[in-house]
This record gives C-alpha cells, sequence and structure tokens, in this order.
C-alpha cells in the first residue's frame, strides 16, 4: 500500500498547484479568452445537438458535424456577400460624408460669430482636404503590415474557437463525467448538484437576456417606426440581435441609425436632416439609459437572484476594467460564485448545504396539500347544499 503524505506535503503540494494554476491564468490570458468563448458557444449549441441527436436518432458526431457545416457555409455566403462592397459602400459613404461637411459650411460656418463685439471666423472649423485623400493619408506600409500581423493573430484565435468549440460539442457529457470523476467519492453527488444548480443560474441568465433583447428590439422598432426613420423593422431586428453585446453593440446600431437619418431624412416628421438626426440620436440614448439603467438590473436580478445594484456596479464595472467578453459573462458568473460560497459556507459551518432546498420543496408539498384540502372542502360543502 502506498505510503500516504503527511499534513505538511499536502499543504506543500496544494500551495505549489495553486501557484502553477495562477501563474498559468495569468501567462495564457488570451487563450483563456479563446477557450471561455469557446465553452459559452459550446453551451448554447449543446441543447441543440442533444435534441437532435436524441429525436433524430442520428449519431452525436455526425449531429455536430453539420451543425459546423452550416455554420460555416453560413459565415462564408455573409462572407461572399457583404465583404466584396465594402469598398463601395466606403467610398460613397466618404462622398456624403464630403457633401454634409461642404453644406454645413455653406449653412452655418460661412458667417463670422459674433460674441461681445468680437468676430470669430468658423470657415476654417473643418478640414479642406477631401476625405479620401485624409484616408489614403493613413494606408501606409508600416500600417498595413501591423493590420497584416493582427488579422493573422485574430484569425489563429478564431481558429482555436473553432476546433475548441467542436471537441467541446463532440465530447461534452464525457468531458463533464470526467470532471465529475475527479471529486472524492463522499462528494460526488455534491459536486454533481452544484454543477445542476450552476447550469440553473446559465440558464436563467440567457432566458433573462432573450427576454431584455426581445423588449429592447420591439422598443426601437416601433418607436423608429414612429419616427419615420428608414428601414425601421431591420433596425429593430439588429438592435435585438446586438443587445447581447452590451454597449459596443447598441453603439453601433445608434452610428449607423443617425447616419441613416442624417442622410435620409425622415417619412413621417417635418424637420430637417440634422434635427432628425439629433432626435433619433436622443431616442436611442434613452432606450440605451432605461435599459442599463432599470431594465437589465431588474430582468437579470429576478434572473440570477442577485440585487439589481450589484448588477449594475458589476457590469459597468466590467466593461471599464475587464471588456465587453467579462462583462457579458459577469452577471451568471456572479451568480455560480454565489452558489458555490453558500456551499462553501454551510460546508465551513458543519451545516447541509441543500437544507434551504428541502424545506422549500416541503413547503411547496405542504401548499400543494393544503390546496387540495380546501378545494375538496369546498366541493364538498357544494355537494351538501345541492
Amino acid at each position: 500500500m502506498s505510503k500516504e503524505w503527511s499534513t505538511t506535503t499536502r499543504y506543500f503540494v496544494f500551495a505549489l498547484v495553486l501557484a502553477g494554476f495562477i501563474w498559468f491564468i495569468t501567462a495564457a490570458e488570451a487563450l483563456i479568452g479563446a477557450l471561455a468563448i469557446s465553452a459559452l458557444l459550446a453551451y448554447l449549441l449543446n441543447p441543440i445537438v442533444t435534441v437532435v441527436n436524441k429525436r433524430a436518432r442520428v449519431a452525436r458526431s455526425l449531429v455536430v458535424f453539420l451543425v459546423y457545416l452550416l455554420s460555416l457555409g453560413a459565415i462564408i455566403t455573409v462572407t461572399i456577400i457583404f465583404v466584396p462592397a465594402i469598398p463601395e459602400q466606403t467610398a460613397s459613404f466618404l462622398e456624403d460624408m464630403q457633401e454634409l461637411m461642404t453644406q454645413a459650411e455653406q449653412d452655418f460656418l460661412a458667417e463670422p460669430l459674433v460674441i461681445l463685439n468680437t468676430e470669430i471666423a468658423l470657415d476654417g472649423l473643418l478640414p479642406e482636404a477631401d476625405l479620401s485623400e485624409l484616408v489614403s493619408s493613413f494606408i501606409r506600409a508600416d500600417i498595413i503590415v501591423q493590420l497584416l500581423q493582427t488579422s493573422t493573430t485574430n484569425l489563429g484565435w478564431i481558429l482555436v474557437v473553432l476546433v475548441a468549440t467542436y471537441y467541446l460539442l463532440q465530447d461534452w457529457d464525457k468531458l463533464r463525467e470526467w470532471l465529475f470523476s475527479w471529486a472524492p467519492d463522499p462528494f460526488e453527488s455534491d459536486f454533481r448538484r452544484l454543477y445542476g444548480e450552476i447550469k440553473l443560474v446559465w440558464n436563467r441568465y440567457f432566458r433573462g437576456q432573450l427576454r431584455l433583447s426581445i423588449i429592447v428590439g420591439l422598443l426601437t422598432g416601433a418607436g423608429s417606426l414612429i419616427l419615420g426613420l428608414p428601414g425601421a423593422i431591420l433596425f429593430g431586428v439588429f438592435a435585438a440581435i446586438f443587445d447581447v453585446l452590451l454597449s459596443v453593440g447598441p453603439a453601433i446600431i445608434m452610428i449607423i441609425a443617425t447616419m441613416v437619418a442624417l442622410l435620409a431624412g425622415s417619412n413621417t416628421l417635418e424637420v430637417s436632416n440634422t434635427i432628425f438626426a439629433f432626435i433619433v440620436l436622443a431616442f436611442n440614448l434613452g432606450i440605451q439609459g432605461i435599459e442599463n439603467i432599470w431594465l437589465r438590473p431588474r430582468i437579470m436580478s429576478s434572473s440570477v437572484r442577485i440585487h439589481p445594484a450589484i448588477i449594475f456596479i458589476a457590469i459597468v464595472g466590467s466593461l471599464s476594467l475587464a471588456g465587453v467578453l467579462t462583462a457579458l459573462i459577469i452577471v451568471p458568473v456572479l451568480g455560480s460564485i454565489a452558489v458555490i460560497s453558500r456551499y462553501t459556507y454551510h460546508k465551513l459551518f458543519k451545516m447541509d448545504p441543500w437544507a434551504d432546498n428541502a424545506r422549500m420543496a416541503s413547503r411547496i408539498i405542504e401548499d400543494t396539500e393544503e390546496a387540495k384540502t380546501a378545494a375538496s372542502s369546498q366541493n364538498t360543502a357544494v355537494e351538501s347544499t345541492d
């Protein structure tokens, strides 16, 4: 029989493992981000693969392959359709911006501004050079090389995400059982119970995000339609889709909507394009304010059982300190930490970590029995009256 480690040896080995784990997280930050995206994609696609696998009675490997084939086909199709149009759309956008700048200079900056009998010339505020020349001045060899290096690096990480997501989908159940096998025998049931509760937190979060996206899409589409913004329905649809990107997605939709309002004007309001652009911008800012300050904290609070103030502070802090990806998952991560912390607290003080759930289940049973008793007594009373 192998000799057991002493307490000192166990603590020493645990400290080494913990230090190595922290070093790995620090050194492989980019890799961990790619793997986190892969795990998130696999988690979202796994229910679809599982349902198709069970109902169609097709091998899971074949279902995963078909899902990947369809996804890659959609990406390639979108690339073929939209990428060739980028240069033409960019040139058209630059021409429209040049016309807007020329018109603004003629309408607002032609005459000097008089303040306290002092004339201030405004005609030199806008650049006189052509926008295409300004853009071409940035196209230099060093910038092109840097862009190519960045694109190559991003392409490599995209490849890592695609491959990792494929294998996670392929062996999701095996990987989960492998992780459970690491738990000591007396605590395997606890680990499975924790996994179930954490999974419930993430499911509630995604349902809350879906509900929030639908609300934002409906508000954006209906408001844009009332204001007379061209393509109002499309803006509502894209607002719902890009809402998952928190501040980045809504900012993109807001900028595009403002540019469309500035170039095309309103179909219902009798105002100038400039004023209409400010109206559309204020409308989108108002929706984002309502969503981020009131709707998102409350919907996510009811979904993951965390106070709205904590959710608001966590999202804002994550956006400021760690970026969009962290802010995207910070709410379910906090919910998962709350589940693990509650379990740890009960174990530290030698209490049953599942007592609250058992008590809640007993209350549900008691309420159900009381309701059945009240209903039967009411039926008896009615029969006696008859």
